[in-house]
């Protein structure tokens, strides 16, 4: 049934996140452009139709003011200090386009939306139809659907070119807060809170197309676009600092680089710090969030050392997506993996969270349920949440089983080509987005607001230590976690027999990530344990000797493994950087034992199960791997939410 006509759930306070936070006032506002009757556009140069700027009257009810929310431990609190259980969604698509969510996926981006039709009727009217397409995405009447969800906050993505042009001077649009401001004022009527989510940064944070234009990734290289970015945010600062409605400023949507390296990571965390203070010297009120990436958010450090107060941290979570399996299983791991080591890390930080994009998508796994689950999960922490998303446009119409929204197309789009059909027709189709009747997604109302949850099925999976059981001293070894591994540990039985914890994502490719037990080598060696055990954290959780010239984590390296199944292994890094390579060397039964030892250039290793008959393999050690090295026991959990135990007995290194 269409939105209007929908129940009301019972009143919930609701936030608005500006990759930041505002909350309730005293206005309404008027709708915007899409309730015009006006039908034809005005020939070039002219603007088409223009919509009419909100504005906000005074109600007839005046809506009580928010409290200001602030950062304390790791939740998030009221003005009076009472904890506040931040439940919403993404108001996707509006302010920066998605193309996939109005099924136009053949267009790249918003740049080429918007490209296709500056060529075809000019740069001011591309603008004019940019606003029409913003009246009419989101009006007055969803905010009443989204509070029927029990929720009470929303994430507004938007896109850094809608307050300030791409290049030239540092000046703000003439109407650079309309649309926030809008916003704002419909969430402060309807009892919600906002995050302000600045989705598209200036230069662009990644290589995809979420930031606006796809294969950009400038802004981790470009001096100009990170001053860009850090005065646009003390701008947006100075706008909303007495806005209570803003309950944070999220300052980066997924800063996920090239994918491939690193190499963000150094100038990402100078940049939020240096949009931290920008923001501080204007505004002390706000929670500021700092971003997760695909490594994590570790690499930050403690708030508290960095001098950064009000905070919290953010991730996007979307197991079974993305590369992963769409299963049960897939979500089994995220909930005993991901959730407990996340929840740790808090802990030690002090510092609330915020789990900004997030769904389930396949009914086949959970659907509304599970949704639900994480919803009440997710509270449980203290954590924030905000599903991705709240509308999508679907060619056939219609919501369907597996579906990403909240409100969806009840008809079928208009068949409008923005490449080939008329202006007439193009603004049909814009102003059909907000007159469209909607499919409610009903399923996932009944689950969100039903007073018990539905009941789900998640297998129960082995829960691993995200902290190491032990931290006993070591006598003539060292012990490192390469590349921000997780911190790993050790029980010392005796001189020779320990049990070692380990981290790490793996020892593979370019880059390692792993615990490290060594001494350092001059020259021949031997070295020589027994691998009595090791948990299967994963399958190809490793734990083995390895000779290694540094602990740089792209190191030249040979290293001698076993995984949990038994499987024996080769492995070898010729040159620093290079791809490892691999070779299969048998099966063996626990406990094994392993042997490398060094004479000159040549590297013999072996493994046996009974000390009697070994299997032997013998490599030339590069002149990269050098004749200064270390040598020792190399150990990780190919998972570096969790460590994994890999026990050794009879340990000796002769030098």
């Amino acid at each position: 049934m269409g939105g209007d006509n929908m129940r009301l759930a019972k009143w919930l306070p609701i936030y608005i996140l500006l990759s930041g936070g505002l909350m309730l006032g005293s206005c309404s506002v008027k709708t915007p452009s899409s309730e015009k009757t006006s039908k034809a556009l005005p020939a070039e140069p002219a603007k088409p139709s223009e919509p009419v700027a909100p504005e906000p009257v005074v109600t007839e009810e005046p809506v009580a003011a928010p409290n200001f929310l602030r950062a304390e431990g790791t939740q998030i609190v009221d003005g009076e200090g009472k904890r506040v259980t931040l439940r919403g969604c993404n108001l996707g698509n509006w302010l920066l386009l998605e193309m996939w969510m109005l099924d136009m996926g053949h267009i790249r981006d918003q740049h080429a939306f918007e490209g296709i039709l500056e060529k075809r009727f000019g740069p001011a009217a591309k603008d004019g139809w940019m606003e029409l397409f913003r009246s009419n995405w989101i009006t007055k009447r969803d905010f009443p659907i989204i509070r029927s969800f029990g929720f009470n906050v929303v994430r507004l993505p938007f896109n850094y070119r809608l307050l300030v042009a791409e290049d030239g001077p540092l000046e703000l649009r003439p109407d650079a807060f309309k649309w926030l401001d809008w916003t704002i004022e419909m969430a402060r009527k309807h009892h919600l809170y906002v995050i302000l989510d600045m989705h598209g940064m200036p230069g662009g944070q990644s290589l995809d197309h979420t930031t606006g234009r796809a294969g950009q990734n400038k802004l981790w290289t470009s001096p100009e676009q990170q001053e860009r970015s850090i005065w646009l945010w003390q701008k947006i600062a100075e706008h909303y600092r007495e806005e209570p409605v803003v309950a944070a400023y999220d300052l980066i949507n997924e800063p996920f680089g090239d994918y491939k390296t690193t190499n963000h990571l150094a100038p990402l965390v100078s940049l939020c710090d240096r949009m931290y203070k920008a923001i501080r010297t204007v505004d002390e009120r706000h929670i500021i969030l700092f971003p997760g990436t695909h490594q994590g958010l570790e690499f930050y450090g403690r708030p508290d050392e960095q001098g950064w107060t009000n905070i919290a941290f953010t991730e996007h979570y979307y197991p079974g997506l993305f590369g992963e399996e769409a299963s049960v299983d897939s979500h089994s791991l995220f909930v005993s993996r991901t959730l407990p080591f996340r929840t740790s890390f808090l802990e030690r930080m002090q510092t609330p969270f915020l789990v900004g994009e997030f769904n389930v998508v396949f009914e086949k796994v959970g659907g509304a349920p599970l949704m639900r689950y994480y919803y009440d999960r997710f509270a449980e922490n203290g954590w924030a949440a905000t599903m991705w998303c709240y509308k999508l446009i679907k060619e056939g119409g219609g919501m369907g089983k597996d579906n990403w929204c909240m409100v969806a197309n009840r008809e079928p789009m208009l068949p409008v080509s923005i490449e080939k059909s008329s202006r007439d027709d193009i603004e049909t189709l814009f102003r059909w987005y907000g007159t469209v009747p909607y499919e409610i997604n009903e399923a996932l109302g009944a689950a969100l607001t039903q007073a018990e949850p539905p009941p789900i099925y998640l297998p129960q999976l082995p829960i691993f230590a995200s902290t190491p059981p032990a931290q006993d001293p070591l006598t003539g070894w060292q012990a490192s976690d390469i590349r921000g591994a997780l911190p790993g540990g050790q029980k010392v039985h005796s001189e020779n027999d320990l049990d070692i914890y380990g981290g790490g994502a793996d020892i593979w490719e370019g880059s390692d990530q792993f615990r490290f037990t060594w001494k350092p080598v001059a020259g021949d060696f031997d070295l020589g344990a027994t691998l009595v055990s090791l948990e299967e954290t994963q399958e190809f959780a490793k734990a083995g000797l390895m000779l290694r010239r540094d602990l740089a984590p792209d190191s030249p390296l040979l290293l001698l493994n076993v995984f949990p199944n038994g499987d024996v292994a080769l492995g070898w890094r010729s040159e620093r950087g290079e791809i490892m390579e691999q070779k299969k060397l048998g099966r063996a039964l626990f406990p094994v034992q392993l042997r490398m030892r060094r004479r000159g250039d040549m590297v013999d290793v072996a493994y046996s199960n009974d000390g009697k008959k070994w299997e032997k393999t013998q490599v030339r050690a590069s002149d990269a791997l050098g004749r200064n090295a270390s040598a020792g026991l190399a150990v990780l959990s190919h998972d570096n939410r969790v460590l994994t135990t890999a026990s050794f007995k009879s340990v000796l290194l002769t030098r």
